[in-house]
């Protein structure tokens, strides 16, 4: 048996910094491939100016002098970011000051143009949390009465239950101001593709108010004799919403813990449709009892709004959405201008449903960005769930954005003529849990590149039913076409690193005036490590790979699957039958990647050592360590 050893990695633009060892953590791994172009090769459009503000307002909710009735000067302040968002005109700014504001801004209007925007900006290294729920005060808490707990426990049991104790609270209307999440389960509004015969139900029923003790959520349960079985605590709703019954952990009482419970559906949101040029920057924006999506009714929303700027926030503890950034949904009147916005360098996290999302995302720049923790609402099967979803996608580029520890749904999802023109470039995703793929590409006709990603442990939920194939993918398609997938790195996916699926649902599905046909994929020069079932999944032979790297495949990683019988094939009998893989090769490369740290080690034996592989998004010439590939470092805005 032949003896691997570590030897170095070698890539494009940094080999100096890799062997200084620390000073590569402070660059970026991938290689010097320019990311500002599109998938048609030409430089996306940047419209973004530098800012100069004819006005500054301040806010300082600490100042024992703010108020709303000040002149929001600097010496004096107003307390309330609301307040600023009522009298902000174009090319003017607010600056707010440190502090937790509870309150839902509603900006009254937009900017002008890319020279005058409206600014909101926390002040410089001040922590500004704007949050959408409120303190449920421990003093207001009362004994739990009126409903019989242990009514489904055992009379043999009962005696488990002495000692625990329940306790309620009853909300006052004036907490919800006209919407209250604790009185609206979290069932979407449009359910035309949800197919209820699939789905597990309590997640949709449950009530789309969350309550927070100590900054962690309760679970919340369905019935008031659950509560009973949850030692560690969870909370069930009354039937009109206003009153919540809750078990502390570990049988502690109400004043053992601040309990935030959310009051707002949604927490930044202009008060009419349509507005333009407004920037929110370093703000920390958490807690909002939104609903499943659709309609995209985000914790910050830009209501069909176009060129904004949404850039160093922290979105947290949505309900379902964190931010969305489109037309709303389908049945809404096309607004006459969206889209061109600018996410950039945000943490999107612990999103019940979906991260960012958008109907009608029109030249959109997401770049620099983490999103992890999103869709523990298990509720994929509604199909409107990821860390990025768009629908109808053109000239979008989505560039050096880390996706981790997604459950119950996509990386990104580009759903229904989503591929116009639009480049995934420079990504991590790792640590996936999906019943479709780390990254989903759905009913599109038009051309995009995905390219110098790393793909990295896609799993397919546990309970998924057996056969049924797109669970757990590293990238899929399902009645698409004209993807050119190249320079990837794809390391441990459960089923297929590459798939395009057909079927007759999704050849009769119409996507302009024609259904789908799933040709004219391009795999090119990736790297395929450890794919469980295949490398790449083909509908038939009109499509094409070449200069790909498999390593630790099984037998018949080449798939095509009509006509049929299906074909599974190995990379030799592919470059026999279909002229593939002309430069395809087979080489031993183990990969191991921390998804925390962000690190990746890559083991090459001894015959590969000397030779320079150059799929994949950089150059490998041997074998590394704990490289950061984190693809955030080291970037410069292109303004």
């Amino acid at each position: 048996m032949k003896t691997i050893k570590w030897l170095i990695i070698s890539v494009l633009f940094c080999l100096p910094s890799i062997l200084c060892g620390q000073e590569n953590n402070e660059r970026n791994i991938f290689s010097d491939v320019n990311d500002n172009q599109l998938a048609n090769g030409e430089k996306f459009i940047f419209w973004e100016t530098k800012q100069k503000y004819s006005r500054t307002y301040y806010v300082d909710i600490k100042n024992l002098r703010a108020s709303d009735t000040n002149d929001g000067s600097e010496k004096k302040p107003f307390k309330t970011i609301s307040k600023a968002a009522e009298i902000l005109n174009p090319g003017e700014r607010v600056i707010i000051r440190e502090g937790t504001y509870r309150e839902a801004i509603h900006p009254l209007q937009g900017g002008k143009s890319s020279e005058e925007m409206i600014t909101y900006e926390a002040e410089k290294n001040a922590k500004v949390i704007v949050s959408g729920s409120i303190i449920l005060k421990s003093e207001e808490w009362t004994e739990g009465k009126g409903w019989d707990y242990a009514r489904d426990i055992d009379v043999n049991e009962k005696n488990k239950t002495a000692g625990i104790k329940i306790w309620q609270f009853d909300f006052h209307p004036e907490d919800f101001m006209g919407y209250n999440p604790f009185g609206m389960v979290n069932l979407l509004h449009e359910r035309e593709a949800m197919d209820f015969k699939e789905v597990i139900p309590d997640p949709y029923f449950k009530r789309r108010g969350m309550v927070f003790l100590d900054g962690k959520p309760l679970e919340q349960v369905l019935s008031p004799t659950a509560l009973l079985l949850k030692k560690e605590g969870a909370f069930w709703v009354e039937h009109n919403g206003m009153r919540i019954h809750v078990r502390f952990p570990g049988d502690k009482g109400p004043g053992d813990f601040l309990i935030e419970a959310t009051a707002k559906e949604q927490v930044f949101v202009p008060k009419h449709y349509g507005f333009g040029y407004i920037k929110i920057n370093g703000i920390t924006f958490r807690h909002c009892g939104n609903g499943f999506p659709v309609p995209q009714r985000g914790m910050v929303s830009s209501n069909r709004g176009h060129h904004w700027i949404i850039e160093n926030c922290t979105i947290e503890w949505a309900n379902s959405l964190g931010m969305d950034i489109g037309n709303e949904m389908w049945y809404t009147t096309p607004q006459p201008l969206i889209g061109f916005h600018i996410v950039r360098n945000n943490i999107i996290r612990q999103c019940g449903i979906g991260g960012l999302e958008g109907y009608r995302g029109i030249s959109l720049l997401i770049e620099d960005n983490l999103f992890e923790n999103i869709g523990w609402q298990d509720a994929e099967f509604a199909w409107e769930s990821g860390a990025i979803k768009l629908h109808r996608a053109e000239n979008c580029l989505i560039r050096r954005n880390v996706f981790r520890y997604i459950i119950h749904a996509p990386g990104l999802w580009l759903d229904y003529l989503s591929n116009k023109n639009c480049r995934i470039t420079k990504n991590v995703f790792s640590d996936i849990t999906t019943a479709l793929g780390a990254l989903y590409v759905e009913a599109s006709v038009h051309d995009c590149v995905i390219d110098h990603n790393i793909i990295h442990r896609v799993k397919g939920p546990s309970w998924i039913a057996v056969g049924y194939d797109p669970g757990g993918n590293g990238c899929i398609g399902s009645g698409t076409d004209s993807v050119r997938f190249e320079n990837n790195l794809i390391i441990d996916i459960e089923n297929t690193g590459y798939a395009s699926f057909l079927d007759e649902w999704q050849t009769n599905r119409m996507v302009l005036n024609r259904g789908g046909i799933a040709r004219f994929h391009k795999v090119t020069d990736n790297i395929f490590i450890n794919c469980g079932k295949h490398a790449i999944e083909f509908p038939n032979e009109f499509n094409y790979a070449d200069g790909n790297v498999y390593s630790k495949m099984p037998p018949g990683y080449i798939k095509i699957k009509h006509p049929e019988p299906n074909l599974k094939l190995d990379m030799e009998t592919s470059q026999l039958l279909f002229g593939w893989e002309k430069k395809g090769s087979i080489q031993v490369i183990d990969a191991t990647l921390d998804t925390e740290l962000l690190e990746l080690s890559l083991l090459v034996a001894p015959d590969t050592a000397n030779k320079i592989i150059k799929a994949g998004p950089f150059r490998i010439n041997g074998t590394m360590k704990n490289i950061n590939i984190d693809p955030r470092k080291g970037n410069k805005s292109d303004l």
